[in-house]
C-alpha cells in the first residue's frame, strides 16, 4: 500500500511540475524536440542533452525576468515545499496532507513563475506591432535603423523599453550587432527572434531593405496577438471551473483532518494515503488533460543567434 502511494504520488509530482511549467507528457513534443535538435538523438552524449534541458530552463526564467540560476530557483521551490508541508502537518496533524500541502509548495513558485512568464510574453508580443510601426515610420522618415532602435528607448512601447535601453547602452559601448544579440537573449522568444534577425538584416545592408517588411510582419503580429487574446479570453471561465473543482475536494479534507480525529485517523492509515493519493493523482490527469484540449501551440526558439 504505500509503495502504491507513493508511486502515486511521484506520478503527481510528475504531473503537477509539467502542467505548471506548460510542458505535457506526450510523444509527440518529444520527437519534434529530437529532429528539431539532432545533438539530442539516441546515442547522443549525456552531457550535450543536459545541457539542451538546462538551456530550456534558463530561457524560461529569462522570459519571466527572474534573474537566478536554475539550481537557485529549484532550491526555493523545495524550501517553499517544506516549509508547506510542515505547516500542514502542525495545523492538521495529518501526515498526507502535509505532504500534499509540500507537493502544493514545490509546485507553487513554478506556477508564479509561470503565470509571470507567460503575462510578460503576451505583453511584449502585443507591444511589437506599434514598436515596428515607430520603427517604419522613422526609417521612412529618412532617420537610421540605429536611431530608429534608440528611440524605441525612450517613447516606445512600455515592455521593450528596458531591453532597448541596454542596446542603446551596448550600441555605444560595443557594436550594434551586439546591443541586438542582448535583447534577443533578454526577450528569449520566438516572435522577438524573428524580428531580431530582420533588424540585423537592416543593420548590414541598410534600412530600405526591410521597410516593407517591418510593415508586413506588425501586420501579421498584430493579427496573431487578437486571435490568441480572443481564444484566451473564451477559455478563461472553463480553466477557472476546473482548478476550482480540482481544489475543492481537498480543501474540505483539510477542514475535516483539521476539526474531526476519526476523519484524521483514517487518513493516517495506509488506505487513507491511497484514497488520497489517487484523488490527487486523477485531479491532476484532469488538469492535465483539460490543459492539454486547450493549449495554444506554442512555437521552438530557432533562431536564437547562438552557433551551430
Amino acid at each position: 500500500m504505500r509503495l502504491l502511494a507513493g508511486l502515486a504520488s511521484a506520478v503527481a509530482v510528475y504531473l503537477s511540475l509539467g502542467l505548471a511549467l506548460g510542458v505535457r507528457p506526450t510523444a509527440g513534443r518529444r520527437r519534434a524536440w529530437v529532429s528539431q535538435w539532432p545533438q539530442l538523438e539516441t546515442g547522443a552524449p549525456l552531457a550535450a542533452r543536459h545541457r539542451f534541458r538546462v538551456d530550456r530552463f534558463v530561457d524560461w526564467l529569462a522570459q519571466a525576468e527572474v534573474i537566478v540560476r536554475p539550481r537557485q530557483f529549484m532550491a526555493v521551490a523545495f524550501s517553499v515545499g517544506t516549509a508547506g508541508a510542515a505547516l500542514a502537518f502542525v495545523a492538521t496533524g495529518a501526515t498526507v496532507l502535509g505532504a500534499l500541502a509540500g507537493l502544493a509548495g514545490l509546485v507553487a513558485p513554478v506556477a508564479v513563475v509561470g503565470q509571470r512568464r507567460r503575462r510578460l510574453l503576451a505583453d511584449r508580443q502585443a507591444a511589437w506591432p506599434d514598436a515596428l510601426r515607430d520603427i517604419s515610420t522613422q526609417l521612412r522618415a529618412g532617420r537610421s535603423l540605429h536611431a530608429a532602435m534608440r528611440q524605441l528607448a525612450e517613447t516606445g512601447p512600455r515592455p521593450l523599453q528596458g531591453p532597448f535601453s541596454r542596446y542603446q547602452l551596448l550600441a555605444a559601448a560595443i557594436d550594434q550587432r551586439a546591443g541586438l544579440e542582448t535583447v534577443r537573449a533578454e526577450l528569449a522568444d520566438p516572435v522577438s527572434d524573428r524580428i531580431i534577425e530582420i533588424l540585423m538584416v537592416g543593420l548590414d545592408q541598410g534600412p530600405s531593405v526591410v521597410v516593407d517588411v517591418l510593415d508586413e510582419l506588425a501586420r501579421s503580429t498584430t493579427e496573431d496577438v487578437r486571435l490568441v487574446e480572443e481564444i484566451r479570453t473564451a477559455q478563461m471561465e472553463t480553466k477557472l471551473e476546473a482548478r476550482g473543482a480540482a481544489a475543492l475536494p481537498f480543501v474540505v479534507l483539510a477542514l475535516l483532518c483539521a476539526t474531526s480525529t476519526d476523519y484524521r485517523a483514517f487518513y493516517q492509515t495506509p488506505l487513507g494515503w491511497v484514497v488520497v493519493c489517487g484523488g490527487g493523482l486523477l485531479a491532476c490527469v484532469g488538469l492535465v488533460v483539460i490543459s492539454r484540449l486547450g493549449t495554444i501551440p506554442s512555437e521552438e526558439r530557432v533562431l536564437t543567434g547562438e552557433p551551430s
